[in-house]
């Protein structure tokens, strides 16, 4: 199982399986916008494969957002791009998953195959198959007031 982290400083999870669906658990009395944790579940918050009361499922179609990031990077300016990604969606409460491409090659091979660049570096942005673009485009985006298109959501972001 590939590890992955949603928000970097918080929490790192297990990945399930492609089939498995998506809950949000929140971390007990701490303000759920800020300390809301999405996990891949595989039956492992109940044996019968029922999330619990605390647990809000959603099928893995409603969260298509991905951004590959790098954990692990000497550059501050890619750091800073990564954590403005991340805060931006959080902050429009916008659903995302993160693949970490230093942890898992096929994870980065996908990316720039998305992206249609061999080289492409992190971050990128995804919705499922569909690529979104990189940090530039992301913030001439939030500018021009179409995140929402940029993301390729059916609502408002």
């Amino acid at each position: 199982m590939q590890a992955g982290k949603l928000r970097p400083n918080l929490l790192t999870l297990s990945a399930a399986s492609a089939d498995s669906h998506i809950f949000i658990q929140n971390a007990g009395t701490l303000p759920a916008v800020h300390f809301s944790v999405l996990l891949l579940c595989s039956g492992l918050c109940k044996p019968s494969g029922v999330c619990s009361d605390r647990c809000a499922s959603v099928k893995a179609a409603d969260m298509p957002v991905i951004v590959y990031y790098a954990s692990v990077s000497g550059s501050l300016e890619l750091k800073k791009n990564q954590e403005r990604i991340m805060s931006v969606l959080t902050s429009k409460k916008i659903p995302y998953e993160t693949k970490d491409i230093t942890q898992n090659s096929a994870d980065k091979d996908a990316m720039r195959k998305k992206a249609g660049n061999p080289t492409a570096m992190p971050p990128q942005i995804c919705n499922g198959d569909v690529y979104c673009g990189d940090f530039a485009a992301f913030e001439n985006a939030i500018e021009d007031n179409q995140l929402e298109e940029f993301l390729k959501l059916g609502r408002k972001a």
